[in-house]
């Protein structure tokens, strides 16, 4: 399967869930006209997986209510100390600001996919498992020799397709990071070595690189030689050629400016660290989620933006996240092992 299709399939379950998440959300308001109560019967009819991604969305809110509910419990009492403020209005009472707070986290369980915190999330992404020749687990990295002797590393949850022709040799990077030590061309009969991921691709004009795919964008960096970066969409001008030590992000029209890197930080994921210099938490999260089971979910864009530095050890990505969110000042909220929140 190529990957422009598995990213489509993905894309597809993903808005599916988003629409899920969308109904159950008015219903919990109360914001469903009749007409939209039958709009939604037809939804649901239309296909299975619109009732499956509705029941998930379903239990996912009620995974999420208990929690906060949970959490107002255990929340500790305000200080005595009070300060009296005249000609103040009226303050909304306590059941009041407890509904808002309820119901604000609802929202934010609406807007990131609830259905996420399902079965998918347990046993991983099933298209991934039909479409990849390789896939790693979550904290697994793997060492794969291809056929024409080319080695890949593969990162923590992370697939591959390969498929190799007399003319080519081309890896499909589904999803995650891969470590490319590819046979040059004179010794692969003259065959190019390139590697596509859902923005573009990269054509190996030496030995190695490392692509990492994330949802909006894709991470080139090269350790030995050169490699070709082509988007997707590109025009002959946005073409780029990286040389060692170099590296570039590009999405589906355009490649970012070219920065220096340190070959043995971008290596480090091999050995269980992940180094940030002034990264977005949003990546961040991303590159966490690759280590530990459930999903890690950002409801707040303006954290989302927040940069990030430091030195991270991945056999405890959770104590990491904690450090995080206390540099950062934002908060966190595990749903279970499912799911943890950050807004």
């Amino acid at each position: 399967m190529q990957v422009g299709n598995v990213s489509q399939m993905r894309k597809t379950q993903k808005n599916i869930d988003l629409t899920a998440a969308n109904w159950v959300a008015k219903m919990v308001n109360g914001d469903l006209s009749a007409f939209e109560h039958e709009e939604l019967n037809v939804w649901l009819d239309a296909a299975p997986e619109n009732q499956q991604a509705f029941i998930e969305a379903n239990n996912a809110l009620a995974v999420m209510d208990d929690a906060i509910k949970s959490t107002d419990r255990t929340t500790e009492s305000p200080s005595s100390e009070v300060v009296e403020l005249k000609h103040l209005a009226k303050p909304p009472s306590k059941a009041s600001l407890a509904k808002k707070r309820r119901w604000g986290y609802v929202a934010l369980a609406a807007s990131f996919l609830l259905a996420i915190a399902s079965t998918r999330v347990m046993v991983g992404d099933p298209i991934v498992f039909l479409s990849a020749d390789y896939h790693t687990a979550v904290g697994e990295v793997r060492a794969i020799t291809l056929e024409d002797g080319s080695i890949v590393t593969l990162g923590p949850d992370s697939a591959i397709a390969v498929q190799f022709t007399d003319q080519t040799r081309n890896i499909a990077l589904i999803s995650g990071l891969a470590d490319f030590q590819a046979v040059p061309m004179e010794h692969a009969d003259k065959r190019v070595f390139t590697v596509t991921s859902p923005h573009g691709q990269v054509q190996a004009l030496g030995t190695r690189f490392i692509v990492n795919s994330f949802d909006g964008h894709t991470n080139v960096a090269v350790l030995e030689h050169q490699v070709e970066v082509k988007p997707n969409s590109a025009t002959s001008k946005q073409i780029a050629i990286l040389a060692e030590n170099q590296a570039a992000r590009y999405n589906r029209h355009s490649i970012s400016p070219v920065s220096t890197i340190n070959p043995e930080r971008a290596l480090s994921w091999q050995k269980g660290k992940l180094i940030f210099d002034r990264v977005t938490l949003r990546e961040v999260v991303s590159e966490f989620s690759r280590y530990q089971r459930g999903k890690i979910m950002i409801a707040n864009e303006t954290a989302a933006r927040k940069l990030v530095s430091g030195v991270f050890d991945m056999t405890d990505p959770q104590a990491g996240l904690e450090l995080i969110s206390r540099e950062l000042g934002v908060q966190n909220i595990s749903i279970t092992p499912l799911m943890t929140v950050i807004y």
